[in-house]
């Protein structure tokens, strides 16, 4: 009796080879292409995280120095930092002979050029003693901040009174109270900043560090910021800070140059962001 076929078929040894050799072949010509692909795509995803990464700590920067106290900031160690009073509040005063009728109605608590002032009445309501605070009124430089010539410590903020004794005929306004200051100018639009933070951004090895100081202290042109200060961005191979002041009843321009790299790529970006400070006094 004669065996009966299967039907099952297989592989020889030499056909075998012959696949493995042309998919090794074909390998070795498709690889090239893939590894530069896969780098391609490492190094963009590492060139859109520096991007996203140093827009972020430039418009953090940006935020707070629009809020910097007029004329106060100041370029330190060579171009490797910043540093500034950062204004929470402000407002306008009233002047001696501003005319509001009856209202502020106690001449000793309204403006005066090189007067002995320990009150000032302000207009509006709504703001709030905050210890460490300082009171700047017609800042024209750092100079004049930092030695005092334009800025006093407040002590306290007060309602105005509409009736009773020595009333200042309107519930509309505020009293602030702070150490005796002769103020040797006068705003022209009448305007007050209320200082208090000193802030300090600056390069301490591959990282910019943001120092922040309670009032005015520290606020000495002189470096305060280390690497123990909160950091702002690491990975900076290059930062520079120019800083245009304009004249002190215009707007100012910062304008920073930030490079930043990857360590594991290589890959290096640089930012230019120019930010307008405000410094009308």
């Amino acid at each position: 009796m004669a065996p009966r076929k299967t039907g099952q078929k297989g592989f020889t040894l030499i056909e075998m080879i012959t696949v493995i050799v042309l998919l090794g072949i074909i390998a070795g010509i498709l690889t090239p292409f893939i590894a530069k692909a896969m780098q391609a795509y490492t190094h963009s995803k590492a060139r859109a995280e520096l991007v996203a990464k140093g827009r972020l700590a430039l418009e953090r920067l940006a935020r707070e120095v629009h809020q910097a106290v007029p004329n106060s900031l100041s370029v330190l160690s060579g171009g490797s930092g910043i540093e500034f009073a950062r204004s929470r509040a402000g407002g306008r005063y009233v002047e001696r002979f501003d005319n509001f009728g009856t209202e502020f109605s106690r001449i000793n608590l309204r403006f005066r050029k090189n007067a002995n002032l320990t009150n000032l009445y302000i207009v509006g309501t709504g703001l709030n003693y905050v210890a460490g605070d300082v009171l700047v009124i017609a800042n024209t430089s750092s100079a004049d901040l930092q030695a005092g010539n334009t800025a006093t410590p407040i002590s306290g903020i007060a309602a105005t009174t509409a009736t009773g004794p020595g009333n200042d005929g309107t519930n509309n306004g505020q009293i602030l109270s702070f150490t005796g200051q002769q103020f040797t100018a006068e705003s022209p639009g009448k305007h007050f900043s209320i200082a208090d933070q000193t802030i300090e951004v600056g390069l301490s090895g591959s990282s910019l560090r943001w120092f922040t100081a309670a009032g005015l202290t520290n606020y000495d042109g002189t470096v305060d910021w280390s690497s123990s200060d909160p950091l702002l961005i690491d990975s900076v191979s290059a930062v520079t800070f120019v800083y245009a002041p304009g004249t002190p009843q215009s707007t100012g321009v910062l304008r920073v140059d930030l490079q930043i790299a990857d360590t594991t790529t290589s890959e290096t970006i640089r930012l230019y962001r120019e930010i307008h400070v405000r410094n009308t006094p």
